[in-house]
């Protein structure tokens, strides 16, 4: 299934506007969130559960997920951080958001 809505281009809003290149949960505001991706730069490819991201510096938190499921370790959530290229984009005309 792709992750575009049929029909449906890029809110003109959205396109007018920078993404925000630093985001986080509890603190970036929440409607900013729901329309928030972030992609590996290189593949494109959506980053799910993500915690924080900082496109400049490279670098994302997220809950590790195994079939869908996020994965517990000692009773808490397991939490991977990463060094990688990463994009922050407007959610547009895609399904899912990254959190």
């Amino acid at each position: 299934m792709s992750d575009e809505i049929e029909g449906q281009g890029d809110a003109a809003a959205d396109s007018e506007r920078p993404a925000p290149s630093c985001v986080e949960i509890g603190v970036t505001a929440v409607d900013v969130l729901a329309d928030i991706r972030v992609v590996d730069a290189e593949t494109g490819e959506r980053i799910d559960k993500v915690i924080f991201a900082d496109a400049d510096a490279g670098k994302v938190r997220r809950y590790a997920v195994e079939d869908g499921a996020l994965v517990l370790e000692q009773d808490q959530f397991k939490v991977i951080e990463e060094d990688r290229p990463i994009r922050v984009e407007w959610l547009g005309n895609k399904r899912k958001n990254s959190f």
